[in-house]
């Protein structure tokens, strides 16, 4: 916080006891006075540094070291790196953000590209109950997106932490990261579609194939042919599982919308 100019001894603004100093001894709360210009950007640019270590920390490390930086998260060393939700959160905020300026074109190349390799259903042909049920899902994509957290964090669990003596929380904390992780690779895949319109589609599939094996190998240290074996196991459920609860949450909507 930059310096500011305190006004006469006053009463404390969140305690109301007497300040006679520039913070209240009683809450910590300083002395008040009007915000300046100089407070705000002095604000910003200390928010922007404090931050910059920790999230220039974790994308480095979740890119080159995925597994080891999660083990030593768990293990304490938690300050230089980005809290997993928090991450998360920025992750999700910028793919949605990305999507949003840039959906429109993204998904008319898309539809093109449909058109292009599959000839059997177009928007047309769809009925009225598949087309509320696509609205629907496409309305909440930001709530069905974040449902994967759960979901894989599940089956981590089952599959790797609980043997590892991790808990579930600790193992969503591994999903975080991972789902995270995933969401800013498919920002940066988004652009391929203007070297080939089907290459956004493939490359977060592929990048899930090969990263979560490596995070899994690196974290939980088992032999390599059982560590993909239950890595491609994890993909597979986590994907039906996915399906299966949203078309559960989707025909429950249509359920409650049609009474």
């Amino acid at each position: 916080m930059g310096k500011r100019t305190l006004m006469e001894n006053t009463n404390c603004p969140n305690c109301n006891h007497i300040i006679k100093e520039n913070y209240c001894p009683r809450c910590g709360e300083m002395k008040f006075c009007r915000i300046t210009m100089k407070d705000v950007v002095s604000d910003f640019f200390s928010n922007l540094v404090n931050v910059e270590g920790p999230v220039l920390n974790t994308i480095k490390d979740l890119t080159l070291r995925p597994g080891a930086m999660i083990r030593d998260y768990l293990n304490g060393q938690r300050k230089k790196y980005y809290k997993p939700f928090q991450y998360y959160i920025l992750a999700a905020t910028l793919f949605f953000l990305f999507f949003y300026l840039w959906g429109n074109d993204m998904m008319e190349m898309f539809s093109d590209l449909g058109a292009e390799y599959n000839n059997m259903a177009t928007t047309e042909q769809m009925n009225q109950t598949q087309q509320k049920f696509t609205e629907f899902q496409n309305e909440n994509m930001r709530l069905f997106t974040f449902l994967q957290v759960p979901i894989y964090a599940l089956l981590i669990w089952l599959f790797f932490s609980k043997k590892s003596g991790y808990s579930f929380t600790e193992s969503m904390v591994v999903s975080l990261y991972i789902e995270a992780q995933t969401l800013v690779i498919s920002i940066i895949s988004s652009l391929s579609v203007f070297i080939h319109p089907i290459l956004p589609m493939i490359i977060p599939g592929v990048f899930m194939l090969l990263y979560f094996p490596w995070v899994f190998k690196q974290l939980y240290q088992e032999k390599t042919g059982v560590t993909i074996f239950k890595s491609l196991t994890i993909i597979v459920c986590g994907f039906i599982l996915f399906g299966f609860l949203m078309s559960v949450i989707s025909l429950v909507w249509y359920r409650m919308i049609s009474n």
